[in-house]
């Protein structure tokens, strides 16, 4: 069975209404590069894609020294946001998001990671940190 139209809204909406993300992850659900629209998903596997977009993909192990590198990187990046009792933390939600995104170079999340795919995240970001210092000056 088809996808059902409020499936296809709420993926399109989890997506940020980015296109091409949305068709980037059909193709990944599917396994077919043709297929590319969430019209080609079953019931099931819009389900599936649902379910892996609501996932936090910052969930991080704070023992694990590459993420918290990766936590440096995003205060200094200015990824930031206040929290309650902690005052400025990194935005674990922006992280999540830059994850999913095509932005990303390993688009899984944090915790699936290998060592060589977490390096390419901390590259990632250390190059984001490099431009953002540059803009400020």
């Amino acid at each position: 069975m088809k996808s059902t139209a409020s499936q296809r809204q709420q993926i399109y909406k989890l997506c940020n209404y980015d296109s091409e993300l949305k068709a980037s992850l059909v193709t990944q659900i599917t396994g077919d590069p043709k297929l590319n629209s969430t019209t080609h998903l079953t019931v099931g596997e819009a389900g599936r894609l649902i379910k892996i977009l609501c996932t936090n993909w910052a969930a991080f192990d704070i023992k694990n020294a590459q993420h918290k590198y990766i936590l440096s990187l995003m205060r200094q990046a200015g990824w930031t946001t206040e929290h309650e009792t902690r005052g400025t933390v990194a935005d674990l939600a922006r992280l999540s998001g830059w994850l999913k995104s095509m932005r990303s170079p390993v688009q899984k999340p944090l915790m699936s990671m290998t060592k060589e795919e977490t390096s390419k995240i901390i590259n990632a970001l250390e190059h984001i940190v490099k431009w953002e210092h540059n803009k400020n000056q």
